[in-house]
């Protein structure tokens, strides 16, 4: 079996399985944990290559591009399914120590394998409907797991979620069928061929403007990001970390690839109004945290200001640029996955989330504190860890391109991302209020905490390689700003006796 598959491949079987198994068992998480384990290897290994040779193209069913299905596989899709399944790996493990298996609901196993195969074929896909597939398997899984286990007062913050979604999707359609009728293609490398000398065309520019609604709506773009606030809040500790780390990452990762690798890069007006937009998401995103007081919440809402980072640097559209983006979005997935995983355990130990109601963790669980206090002040961007190298780099490259007052904004965003990270610190941790009761008895903690320092130790590994990361993603930048290389590793696939790129 081509490797390029594998990542699509073994999820969905490890879904079905899981089905057809029925009950929640040991055995059975043991199965779902040594299939995320194999799915890690094998990303690592779609990354290696990738980075060694360039991007891996798989027609299937032997029909070349344009005329069939195309998988592609380069350095940033690599990158993104590496993410993935660490950050589904992790969710797993926690999942299985917060939970006992008689009171682990059936399908939520099943539900993020079918989410994680979504994910990955939404990196690999070569065309724009298939594209489309992927976001609908993806956010089938979504809808399922947001409902699964919330009581009725949470679904109804679910509702705004499912809602906007569907109507993402009914633009995605009409994104495509305007795509199909300018360049009679869907797959991205005949695109890219195709839209050459056609920036002027009014047509192309209200193309890239659909789909910077489309991907942006996706992302948590504003004003298209009201929905995220209130529906992530409502899911379990591992299941909200992985749709912290990984959904809101599709939308951008779709953006790098459509205005890198598809649409033609003299868009400037288009670049100049993403970057702002993005300017105006990371600032609201931010102030909204600030008026929360649960943790799940405040973290919610920092999901926007963070993505508002990684849009500004796509806004910048220069190699460099790309490149923070890429490392920034490497940095907040493992972050904001770790952040959402370690505010769960606070709450386990405090039995709420609400920072009202917490204290005494410094106390009871130092290490639970560092944890957390690593994690926050990477996300404020403080050296040397990793938020400071991906915001420094998009800071300077803004400075090189004149954008003072998006710089600025961007140094408000993380200075206000500090203070509300310090909110939670005081109101979780550091008040030592008598009447706080923490529940040390329960031994689960301790093995939810395996997890958080386990994303800590890679976070910090992620800030103090910071150089090496850094060349990775710069090497990612340059495959998919190379709309040439794309098409030709496309197209130089024959159509039978594929075995390679």
């Amino acid at each position: 079996m081509h490797l390029v598959t594998l990542p699509l491949v073994v999820p969905l079987c490890t879904a079905l399985l899981l089905l057809f198994w029925g009950r929640p068992s040991r055995g059975r998480r043991a199965m779902a944990t040594a299939s995320a384990v194999g799915q890690l290897m094998v990303a690592l290994g779609l990354g290696i290559r990738t980075y060694d040779e360039g991007p891996w193209v798989l027609p299937v069913g032997n029909w070349a591009a344009p005329f069939g299905i195309v998988l592609v596989a380069d350095l940033l899709s690599a990158v993104m399914i590496v993410l993935g399944s660490w950050t589904a790996l992790m969710a797993i493990v926690y999942g299985s120590a917060e939970l006992s298996v008689r009171v682990e609901h059936p399908l939520r196993l099943p539900l993020m394998q079918f989410l994680v195969a979504g994910i990955n074929l939404s990196f690999l896909t070569g065309d724009l409907f298939n594209l489309f597939v992927a976001f609908e398997v993806m956010l089938i899984a979504s809808y399922a797991l947001l409902t699964l286990e919330a009581d009725d007062w949470d679904i109804k913050q679910g509702f705004p979620y499912v809602a906007v979604n569907l109507a993402g999707s009914t633009l995605f359609l009409c994104g495509a069928g305007l795509a199909y009728r300018l360049f009679g293609t869907l797959n991205f490398a005949d695109m890219a061929q195709r839209v050459a000398g056609m920036a002027d065309d009014p047509r192309v520019v209200s193309l890239a403007l659909l789909f910077l609604a489309v991907f942006g709506l996706k992302a948590g773009l504003f004003p298209l990001y009201y929905w995220l606030p209130n529906s992530y809040p409502i899911l379990p500790a591992p299941v909200a970390a992985l749709y912290a780390g990984m959904l809101t990452k599709v939308g951008v990762y779709v953006l790098l690839r459509i205005f890198g690798t598809v649409l033609p890069h003299e868009l400037s007006g288009v670049h100049a109004l993403l970057a702002w937009l993005a300017g105006a998401t990371m600032l609201l995103g931010v102030v909204g945290a600030l008026s929360r007081n649960f943790v799940r919440g405040i973290l919610s809402y920092h999901i926007l200001s963070q993505v508002g980072f990684m849009m500004l640097a796509i806004g910048f559209f220069t190699e460099f640029a790309f490149a923070a983006s890429i490392f920034y979005i490497i940095h907040h997935i493992v972050v904001k996955s770790s952040l959402f995983l370690i505010g769960g355990t606070a709450a386990l130990l405090n039995r709420t989330d609400n920072l009202d109601r917490m204290g005494n963790l410094w106390r009871h669980a130092p290490g639970l504190g560092v944890a957390f206090l690593f994690q926050a002040l990477s996300l404020a961007g403080l050296p040397p860890l990793s938020g400071f190298w991906g915001k420094f780099a998009i800071a300077m490259e803004g400075l090189r391109l004149g954008e003072y007052v998006l710089v600025g904004i961007s140094l408000v965003g993380s200075i206000l991302t500090l203070l509300s990270m310090l909110k939670i610190w005081n109101g979780a941790f550091w008040n030592a209020a008598e009447d706080r009761e923490v529940c040390l008895w329960d031994w689960r903690w301790v093995r939810m905490n395996r997890v958080n320092l386990a994303m800590v130790a890679v976070s910090l590994g992620i800030g103090l390689g910071a150089e090496g990361v850094f060349q990775v993603a710069t090497r990612a930048a340059q495959q998919v700003r190379d709309r040439d290389g794309y098409a030709a590793a496309v197209f130089a696939v024959r159509a039978k006796g594929v075995d390679a790129r």
